[in-house]
């Protein structure tokens, strides 16, 4: 989580430098170091620390991060720059959809035990100024309980046009390892399996300084995703898998299971090694009942994905009001169907004595992935289904704040908070699969400072 070092309000009618820094962030291949973000090369040594706290409603998931950052010049044109950070998550996730009496899906969610994660990253970074060029490779390492990836960046930024233009050149590949971190004292979850993945990211950017005080970015990402991209936890309910159809004998499966898990009947069999004695019973397979009787189907979904991302971001400075507007579109669009458009601004407001303030609203479309549904009648003809929110039609609202306060040139303390509404009925251009029960909000608070010796 890299925190911008310095203000656009402060430098973008001053330098062309600094304008031409504004693209940093828009431009560069997603994990480049902060230094490509920055533009500019550190003189002195800065050490950035970073806190958030991510909370979602309904009592889902909970997540906390920190990060240590430090950067600092090597020699006359290089820099260096290293991160460690550690993220916590608990509480819980939809594992699956089951139907209701008057056959509606409903999410089922194990409180307290679907999820409890830690997360530790770490990532080192060299970059080389020249007099037009800025060169960046970037190496991390990421691991957690059920997944670890090891990832590498190039990025190349040429100036020309006197400094007025720039193309950003981009290339990032990572090999990840994929499981289900097994346990066997809880309900409908199933042995490890292990899988691999790769990701291969092109990127190619254009930044153009139209005057002191407006720039304009241009980029094109392209992602090849490989292997094993299903999530290992998610499953949905397929009508034609189970022993029977519910709806017929009029049985409230989702009703049954809310009962268990509100009366505490779940967490008893999990606590009291029920549970655990029936996973781990030779005569007994769990997976093979929950698919068999109630219809329970791993999640599955094509072994390949393509993604191509586009960004147009326009950054103007007002002098009168010592503020900058940044305006951003990015469209989505993918062989998975779940294309998405995204609309941003943010406005930088310089107050003077070193605060700013920068409030910022975002809208989020995206349409259904062509093999998301929350239930199916039966296994599609191809084979692939996921109930997996992240990947229905769906529409979100995200309000922003942020505050900065500089304490001298060596100190800054920086405040963020954010809130985030979804609704499957603010999707634009039409419906596509989704339903209200993948409704949710969140709010996320953090803090961070910098500091400079």
């Amino acid at each position: 989580m890299a925190v911008t070092k310095k203000s656009i309000v402060k430098t973008a009618s001053i330098k062309t430098d600094a304008l031409k820094a504004l693209m940093g962030a828009a431009l560069a291949l997603p994990g480049i170091s902060t230094a490509a973000e920055q533009g500019y090369r550190s003189e002195d040594i800065e050490i950035g620390v970073h806190h958030s706290e991510y909370t979602e409603s309904g009592d889902r998931m909970t997540v906390k991060a920190d990060q240590l950052s430090i950067t600092g010049p090597i020699a006359q044109n290089f820099e260096a720059n290293f991160s460690a950070t550690r993220d916590v998550t608990s509480g819980a996730s939809p594992v699956v959809n089951f139907l209701d009496g008057n056959g509606k899906p409903q999410q089922f969610l194990e409180t307290g035990a679907s999820i409890k994660d830690q997360r530790d990253i770490y990532e080192g970074t060299l970059s080389y100024y020249g007099d037009n060029s800025l060169s960046s490779i970037k190496l991390g390492t990421s691991e957690e309980d059920d997944y670890t990836s090891d990832y590498f960046s190039v990025s190349h930024s040429i100036d020309f046009n006197r400094k007025l233009s720039s193309l950003t050149f981009g290339y990032g590949h990572s090999d990840d390892d994929v499981w289900n971190s097994y346990n066997p004292s809880v309900l409908l979850e199933e042995p490890s399996i292990f899988n691999t993945r790769q990701k291969d990211e092109f990127h190619i950017g254009f930044g153009q300084i139209i005057n002191k005080n407006t720039t304009l970015q241009l980029a094109l990402t392209y992602v090849d995703s490989s292997g094993f991209l299903s999530d290992p936890y998610k499953k949905s309910f397929v009508v034609d898998e189970a022993i029977f159809d519910f709806r017929d004998i009029n049985i409230d499966i989702a009703g049954i299971f809310r009962f268990l898990v509100d009366s505490g009947a779940i967490r008893f069999l999990n606590n009291s090694g029920i549970t655990k004695i029936l996973n781990e019973s030779p005569l007994i397979s769990i997976p093979f009942l929950s698919e068999n009787v109630l219809g329970v189907t791993k999640d599955n979904r094509p072994e390949k994905r393509e993604q191509w991302i586009s960004l147009l971001r326009m950054s103007h400075y007002f002098k009168s009001t010592n503020s900058a507007l940044h305006t951003d579109y990015r469209y989505s669009d993918d062989s998975w169907g779940a294309y998405s458009h995204t609309l941003e601004f943010k406005w930088n407001i310089g107050l003077g004595l070193g605060w700013q303030v920068s409030p910022g609203l975002r809208f989020y479309s995206q349409h259904s992935a062509f093999f998301y549904d929350t239930f199916f009648e039966t296994i599609p003809d191809h084979g692939y289904l996921s109930s997996d929110y992240r990947l229905a039609g769906f529409g979100a609202f995200s309000k922003k704040l942020e505050i900065s306060k500089e304490f001298g040139r060596d100190f800054t303390v920086y405040l963020h908070y954010e809130e985030y509404e979804r609704q499957y009925d603010y999707e634009q251009g039409g419906q596509t699969n989704g339903d209200p029960l993948d409704d949710f909000e969140f709010r996320t608070f953090s803090v961070s400072f910098d500091v400079r010796f």
